[in-house]
């Protein structure tokens, strides 16, 4: 079904307004996913706090173009754009989590995006998806910072384990 012109200018307005709530998007090649495959994906993107949507190419480029973002270059082919408004990375594990699936991967492609100011390519993304979530950093710093209290701990518990190991065994000699 042909868009009209005003219905077209209202659809770019409306992507404008989306761009400026999002923290960032990444472009994905879809062509070949079947519907239920594809709202898989799009469900489980919904739950992550993003909105995986299809756009045309034309459109897409003028909103973000209005936002002063080149993407031009990967707006080529069929593309679908996901609109991230809370963690860039746990939407971007989520898509190369997709993109591993034997099914889904033949078809679904990560084309780049743009991330806190700047312009990524398909490898910063999946660079982005490798790194550990918050929650991991977090965990990790905390047992970093509790591990010399740990050993101090333990040390000092070995002391009296030593003498009373030494107590025994004279115990057992006499």
């Amino acid at each position: 079904m042909k868009m009209k012109k005003e219905q077209k200018i209202e659809l770019v307005k409306a992507l404008q307004l989306d761009l400026d709530k999002t923290t960032g998007l990444i472009l994905t090649h879809y062509k070949g996913l079947t519907y239920l495959q594809m709202d898989s994906l799009r469900r489980t993107i919904k739950e992550s706090g993003s909105t995986y949507r299809v756009i045309k190419n034309t459109l897409l480029s003028k909103a973000l173009v209005a936002k002063n973002i080149d993407l031009s270059s990967m707006l080529v082919e069929p593309t679908a754009c996901i609109l991230i408004e809370k963690d860039f990375a746990a939407t971007a594990k989520i898509v190369k989590k997709f993109t591993k699936d034997p099914e889904i991967g033949k078809f679904l492609v990560i084309k780049g995006g743009y991330f806190d100011g700047a312009i990524v390519d398909s490898t910063t993304v999946e660079r982005i998806a490798d790194l550990p979530s918050r929650d991991e950093l977090l965990a990790r710093a905390l047992g970093s910072l509790s591990s010399p209290v740990t050993s101090f701990v333990t040390l000092l518990s070995n002391i009296p384990r030593s003498l009373l190991n030494v107590l025994n065994a004279l115990k057992d000699k006499k």
